[in-house]
């Protein structure tokens, strides 16, 4: 990591503020701001500015899913959260700086972006964009269906919430608050007051849901610092609370001077219910992360696995990648089926959760890519000693760089892994047509399993273990998982080489350092007999003596100073024979050794 991006930790903090760039949730505009426990107060007591943004009727007809929230809170308690949120417009966190701005307030709480889908039979689905909270409203309340005809499939991709988009949406389909609660904030550990903290979910009750989490890791790449910095002011400009953080890899030796690689924690959503207004059609709605429009996607960004079109093809696929990560998920959802022909072939379930999960899958690949290089850089630093140390804090940088990797790919694995145990079968379970009564219900082989068939009821028998229709991606995420295991053990393992290769370092320059004191003290004891005969003579007030007193000291005084030096040698455990080979020698403390005569 080039010194260039190492944090200034030197400069003063004013007391009671917290420096802006600690945190994923000390996130507002500007250096400093005010403790945010000041602001909205702890877990344990509400501060007095919470008055300040409450809304008084929360049985108006305007907001009833904000007032069926305010009614769960007090059993649900993390819900107080998710309705604090709502009626800010944004996290809490932003209030000081957002109630002095009303036009402000009011951009946030009516941000509307979402893209409607609706898969009628034998036709193709088409891809209706939303950009105002009033045209959702109006498409909701225009959705119908024909009891002749069978109940269409309907999708909503929503980047970013706001108060109007969790109003709409969870009023019309009964959501569970829960669904919106999970993907305003992220945060890997929570301190010990706030207010953000989430307790784990029962797995019994996750298996329930009909919804499902994904959490995962996009990279970005900046030309610049300034352009990093851009990115993360815009990150401001979003509802959820999210933070592009650099990743203090930068590699001096390649990398181009200035450039950063920012690392942002993703969350993605995905709700699979009926639509009971309309024929219990199916209806899935999948929350997605804002992009920064600053930088580059890291590479070539993700992979296409759209099958590769023959030399005799007349149309192209207009898939246009990386534009960002709510319009390639769309694209991809609209592209659906990949690797079937879409005509004469049934559109089931699978479209809502498929294309997303696909694309989590390929942006987890370029990451592990990334990682792996970032650790092969270091490694090749150890193989060229020489290079290796040519800069004076070479090592220490290498240390720090790994200390990146040690904190966040234990997260990474994390990651895989709840994708693996809890959602993918979650998909499977909410896409899956519903399954055909058992007259002969399966009991749990153990009541402890929780991987056994459960049981619903007397009557339905539901495998919540199954990832039917998923078969193909669980390869590719035991595959990262496989990689993440990897990369974690080569972690480790240059964690220990390159805190041997410090341990090295500093012997090698106590060791010059002590070669360097025995040097000084061999002088200061050369001069210490000339100090003395010179103090001697120094007694004799005649001037015109002088001339012979010359003489007479280096006479007396060279002699007495060999005496001295050859007296200091024996005690040091020199010999008064050094060219005797039968003699011992002692060199040094590293890499010496004692010869002793033979018997």
């Amino acid at each position: 990591m080039s010194t260039d991006y190492e944090m200034d930790d030197n400069k003063p903090v004013k007391r009671g503020t917290i420096h802006g760039l600690w945190s994923a949730k000390h996130i507002p505009d500007g250096t400093d701001f005010p403790d945010p426990y000041e602001v909205i107060g702890d877990v344990y007591e509400r501060s007095q500015a919470a008055d300040e943004w409450e809304i008084l009727d929360p049985k108006s007809k305007s907001l009833p899913y904000l007032a069926h929230i305010k009614s769960l809170s007090t059993s649900w308690r993390t819900l107080r959260q998710l309705a604090d949120w709502m009626q800010v417009g944004t996290t809490p966190l932003r209030w000081r700086e957002i109630k002095e701005d009303p036009e402000e307030r009011q951009r946030r709480v009516n941000k509307t972006n979402v893209t409607f889908i609706e898969y009628q039979p034998a036709s193709k689905p088409k891809a209706i964009p939303i950009k105002t909270h009033s045209a959702l409203r109006e498409t909701l309340q225009s959705l119908s269906h024909e009891r002749m005809k069978e109940a269409p499939q309907r999708l909503f991709i929503v980047e970013d919430l706001s108060q109007q988009v969790v109003e709409l949406l969870g009023e019309r389909f009964d959501i569970d608050p829960l669904f919106f609660r999970e993907q305003i904030e992220d945060y890997v550990w929570y301190n010990t007051r706030d207010q953000c903290a989430m307790p784990p979910s029962l797995v019994s009750n996750m298996k329930r849901r009909q919804w499902f989490r994904m959490r995962s890791i996009r990279l970005r790449y900046h030309k610049t610092k300034q352009e990093f910095e851009n990115s993360r002011q815009e990150a401001n400009q979003w509802n959820v609370l999210r933070r592009p953080d650099n990743d203090e890899n930068h590699w001096h030796y390649q990398d181009s001077e200035g450039s950063v690689v920012s690392i942002i924690r993703t969350r993605t959503m995905v709700w699979i219910g009926k639509d009971k207004k309309c024929g219990n059609g199916t209806v899935g709605i999948v929350l997605l992360d804002p992009t920064v429009s600053q930088g580059q996607p890291l590479w070539y960004d993700r992979s296409n696995w759209l099958p590769m079109p023959k030399i005799n093809t007349t149309v192209y696929p207009s898939i246009k990648s990386s534009v960002s990560w709510f319009e390639d998920i769309v694209q991809m959802t609209t592209a659906f089926p990949w690797f079937e022909q879409t005509e004469g072939h049934e559109i089931n379930a699978q479209v809502l959760a498929k294309p997303t999960i696909y694309t989590i899958c390929a942006e987890w690949l370029v990451v592990c890519d990334y990682v792996k290089a970032r650790l092969s850089q270091i490694e090749w630093e150890l193989e060229m000693p020489r290079l290796f140390r040519s800069k004076g804090d070479a090592i220490d940088t290498s240390l720090r760089r790994l200390h990146t990797w040690r904190r966040q790919i234990p997260v990474f694995r994390e990651m895989i892994t709840e994708t693996l145990e809890h959602a993918l079968p979650a998909a499977a379970r909410l896409t899956t047509p519903s399954p055909r009564p058992s007259t002969t219900p399966s009991a749990p082989s153990s009541p402890l399993s929780y991987t056994a068939r459960s049981v619903l009821s007397d009557e339905v028998v539901i495998n919540f273990d199954s990832v039917e229709g998923f078969e193909d991606i669980v390869p590719d995420f035991r595959r990262v998982l496989a990689a993440v295991n990897v990369l974690q053990e080569r972690v480790d393992r240059l964690t220990s080489i390159v805190t041997s290769e410090i341990s090295i370092e500093d012997s090698r320059r106590g060791l010059e350092e002590n070669h360097n004191m025995a040097r000084i003290t061999w002088l200061a004891t050369i001069f210490i007999p000339l100090t003395f005969i010179s103090g001697l003579y120094s007694m004799n007030e005649s001037v015109s003596a002088l001339r012979t007193t010359y003489g007479w000291y280096f006479l007396t005084a060279v002699p007495f100073t060999l005496i001295v030096m050859t007296i200091g040698w024996v005690a040091g455990g020199g010999s008064l024979t050094p060219w005797r080979k039968d003699s011992t020698t002692q060199i040094g403390m590293i890499g010496g050794r004692d010869k002793k005569k033979t018997k």
